[in-house]
């Protein structure tokens, strides 16, 4: 499969500290579902910060056949759009509608463009009637669903989703989920919560204590319970908890 995103030896490390990332190499698939797991710690957001320059390292990244990197980030970050953990620090406009709209005026997009591409991708996540309030006045769950608009809105080519299940109700995380599963687009997931990355995810890699230790399909990483174990993201626990009322 043709690779969208390109890392080779990247390593970095904050304010001269031990390595937070230490010499990753990975091949995202265009139009893959791509799970990155690991326990805390281990340097999940770090790296996905890296995909669009927010944070630079040592080695290389390429995006779409462009190279991450001083000069680029414009182009970069037309392409990979991030979803923050915490959609506050994502949201402040006054309205759902201004956030939404705020990074398509930063295209230099008509008013009447924008409007266009606000409401359509609004209608697509059922929040046309949020429209006028305020983001801070809505649920967490909400928040969270303005927060995927005001990315998909910028049209991305790779989205990248920074713990998108934490802290939600079960009902809300079946609508991410659906909502992931329908982008026609590179999806980045990088989550704690195993069983939701081994549900829907076509390719995964562990991450521990800055390092890939494995990548495989979901069955190839749920099948190997002593690394799974040894990283503290043993999920046959659970099981054994279901297995009792069914």
């Amino acid at each position: 499969m043709e690779s969208i995103i390109s890392i080779r030896n990247l390593s970095f490390c904050y304010d001269g500290g031990k390595k937070v990332l230490d010499d990753i190499n990975l091949e995202i698939h265009r139009g893959e579902i791509f799970g990155i797991i690991g326990p805390t710690g281990a340097g999940k957001s770090t790296l996905l910060h890296h995909l669009n320059g927010i944070i630079r390292g040592e080695g290389e990244i390429c995006v779409d056949g462009i190279r991450v990197g001083k000069g680029s980030e414009r182009e970069i970050r037309e392409r990979v759009g991030l979803v923050f953990q915490n959609p506050d620090d994502q949201l402040f406009c006054p309205t759902v509608f201004e956030d939404v709209a705020f990074g398509l005026y930063n295209m230099g997009l008509t008013k009447e463009e924008v409007t266009n591409k606000v409401e359509a991708v609004l209608e697509q996540l059922h929040l046309t009637d949020y429209r006028n309030l305020s983001s801070h006045h809505l649920s967490f769950g909400e928040k969270k669903r303005v927060a995927f608009a005001t990315v998909l809105a910028m049209e991305p080519k790779v989205l990248g989703l920074d713990e998108p299940f934490a802290n939600l109700d079960y009902s809300s995380i079946l609508n991410i989920v659906r909502l992931i599963e329908k982008l026609d687009i590179t999806r980045i997931v990088i989550s704690q919560d195993i069983l939701h990355a081994f549900a829907f995810c076509d390719r995964i890699a562990v991450l521990h204590r800055g390092r890939i230790i494995k990548q495989g399909t979901p069955a190839e990483i749920a099948g190997d319970h002593g690394l799974l174990q040894e990283v503290g993201l043993d999920y046959r626990p659970y099981l054994q908890v279901i297995k009792k009322f069914f």
